[in-house]
């Protein structure tokens, strides 16, 4: 599995509502999104993305604004969802039981 492809420029928006766009592309190093609203940038390392990865990879779901140590991807908002972008392929959102999981690609 590998992450999605981003694209500066592309928009995207949180669980919540907040929309986000992708203001810069570091290729393997992760990018950068902005909130619309604010105009704050937060970078997505490419570690965290890797890392997040791998965990998917193992069966691992995620509880939403969580920190790894606690079965999430990150507390921070922005953070979780750069990482839920760039692994839409692969994510799916669990509103119910509040949680990312893995998609099933087996065909």
């Amino acid at each position: 599995m590998t992450r999605s492809t981003t694209h500066i420029g592309a928009t995207f928006t949180s669980r919540g509502g907040a929309a986000y766009t992708v203001t810069e592309d570091r290729g393997d190093k992760g990018f950068t999104i902005t909130r619309n609203s604010s105009g704050k940038a937060v970078r997505i390392s490419g570690r965290m993305i890797a890392s997040t990865i791998a965990r998917a990879q193992a069966g691992e779901s995620f509880a939403y604004q969580a920190n790894a140590t606690k079965g999430g991807i990150s507390y921070t908002i922005a953070v979780e969802a750069g990482i839920a972008y760039a692994l839409r392929d692969m994510l799916t959102r669990d509103d119910a039981n509040r949680r990312y999981t893995t998609q099933d690609t087996t065909p």
